[in-house]
């Protein structure tokens, strides 16, 4: 069962996700990746561990906030996400 960290806060399994994702009060969201680094994982099964860092850009703001975003693949007739930890990086 699929996992993400959002903020803190944990939710599991895909229409979970997909309905906190729903939820969030914006309507556009601009990203300019900074970095992305990725290893394999789980020795034995296809998986991959990345991690993501950039900026984002909501609605109508003009000043970018940092973020950084952990996600894990395993491959199961195609990859999909396992586990994913979003945080926004505030300064």
């Amino acid at each position: 069962m699929s996992m993400m960290t959002w903020e803190g806060v944990q939710i599991q399994g895909a229409a979970g996700i997909i309905e906190k994702l729903a939820s969030l009060p914006f309507k556009r969201v601009q990203h300019k990746t900074t970095t992305v680094d990725a290893q394999p994982s789980l020795p034995g099964v296809k998986a991959i561990i990345v991690m993501v860092t950039g900026q984002l850009l909501v609605d109508e703001e003009t000043k970018p906030q940092q973020f950084s975003q952990t996600f894990h693949l395993v491959e199961d007739k195609g990859y999909f996400v396992y586990n994913d930890i979003f945080r926004l990086n505030y300064a």
